[in-house]
């Protein structure tokens, strides 16, 4: 199967994901998520990114950007999967060679509304919608956390719309189901997440008809 050109036009909110190849393993203890953190602030000075939101798990990784220019993207996550990648090797030799990402990321453009405020309690959320903590900013590893003002930690930028003041009270709510299957399928195929006419915009603007498209035998 072709792989398709990835896109990353200017003005933009982007919601970005990758995995660990085969869904293994990418950060085994709190010194792992550390210096991931550390090395996505490294990549923001290298090449400046307004980071809106994000959240690692352990085989996982989801980042909400908001690229000064769209051409900034594609720098700003070879940059940070290279030092990632390199620490990586270093710590954790491998027995044979292989892949430690399954790609390279996918982008899902996000709609300048409400969508913004779904995709980053999808992304702040991650770890409670997993089971793993009772309360979103008991996760350490989260932009939701407490810790996520340590001077070592990705700077986080303002949104471009006005975030709820009772932002924490809605993080905890329940998701609806409907709407954490659009955004997981949103993340996974790289599709834009926004109002119905919106994504038909885009889609048609930017050629992203593949990222919507139902999956199955080609016809």
């Amino acid at each position: 199967m072709p792989r398709h050109r990835r896109i990353s036009p200017d003005g933009f909110v982007q919601h970005v994901l990758n995995r660990g190849d085969h869904r293994e393993t990418l950060f085994h203890r709190g010194e792992d998520f550390i210096t991931f953190l550390c090395l996505i602030a490294e990549a923001a000075r290298r090449i400046p990114m307004r980071i809106l939101a994000y959240c690692i798990m352990r085989n996982h990784f989801h980042l909400l950007l908001w690229p000064y220019a769209g051409n900034d993207l594609p720098w700003f996550m070879h940059t940070l999967m290279i030092l990632h990648i390199n620490r990586h090797l270093r710590r954790y030799p491998p027995a044979s060679p292989g892949h430690i990402y399954q790609s390279r990321y996918t982008n899902s453009l996000v709609e300048t509304d409400r969508s913004i405020v779904a995709v980053t309690r999808y992304v702040e959320a991650n770890a409670l919608n997993a089971g793993l903590v009772k309360r979103a900013e008991d996760y350490p590893w989260s932009s939701a956390s407490p810790l996520a003002s340590h001077p070592d930690r990705p700077i986080l930028a303002e949104w471009p719309i006005p975030k709820p003041a009772d932002w924490l009270t809605l993080l905890n709510l329940r998701t609806p189901a409907q709407e954490l299957k659009r955004i997981q399928r949103s993340a996974s195929r790289g599709a834009p997440y926004g109002s119905s006419a919106w994504v038909d915009e885009v889609v048609k603007q930017y050629n992203l008809e593949h990222t919507i498209r139902r999956r199955g035998r080609p016809t």
